[in-house]
């Protein structure tokens, strides 16, 4: 019964190592830095690339097309300001 709450704990302790771990800022790889800089450009993916560049690539792709969505058009500015 100890030797089951020692693993526990051990598994516990190793799992929020881990997390801390993945939270904790690193710098690109040259493979994510050029993924990172083709997705502003709007260029192809190359696939040659790293899967860590994939989802850098993916990542910034994504959050630029969330942002261009939700950004207001001019012609929905005009008929706010018609409007309010």
């Amino acid at each position: 019964m100890r030797q089951e709450m020692m693993e526990d704990e051990y598994s516990r302790e190793m799992a929020d190592s881990k997390a801390q771990e993945a939270n904790r800022p690193r710098a690109l790889t040259y493979d994510e830095k050029k993924a990172a800089e083709a997705a502003f450009r709007g260029e192809p993916f190359n696939p040659a690339w790293s899967a860590a560049a994939a989802m850098v690539y993916g990542g910034i792709v994504s959050a630029m097309e969330k942002r261009h969505t939700t950004e207001p058009v001019e012609s929905d500015v005009t008929v706010e300001c018609a409007i309010g």
